[in-house]
């Protein structure tokens, strides 16, 4: 298989893989096989040398087309997991203000009278 045609089809994956709903509790899997994937296909994309045919040059083509929907997908995986920390946080929070409510309290609202 060519380097080109190695390029087209890890692109191919990888783009399947981001397309596949995923579970949350699956989240784990499925970022360590994003990261395969990219990494496997940077490796294949050192190899790729000009010039290219012009059957090439179209898979080359759908690749980059292809790059810019895995990077729109990537970006809503990103989103998701960043809601997801956020709603995390916010619940660790209220936890913690329940089991010690006086915890912070605030002293805003003091004034000092410096008169004499």
């Amino acid at each position: 298989m060519s380097s080109v045609s190695e390029v087209h089809a890890l692109t191919e994956q990888l783009l399947n893989l981001l397309k596949q709903p995923g579970e949350t509790n699956e989240r784990d899997t499925l970022i360590q096989q994003l990261n395969s994937k990219l990494d496997e296909r940077e490796q294949a994309m050192k190899h790729l040398i000009p010039p290219f045919s012009s059957r090439e040059k179209q898979l080359l083509q759908e690749v980059n087309d292809w790059n810019k929907q895995v990077i729109s997908y990537m970006n809503k995986v990103k989103t998701v997991i960043q809601l997801d920390q956020q709603r995390l946080k916010k619940t660790k929070a209220g936890a913690n203000k329940y089991v010690n409510p006086y915890e912070a309290v605030r002293t805003d609202g003091m004034f000092y009278d410096k008169r004499k």
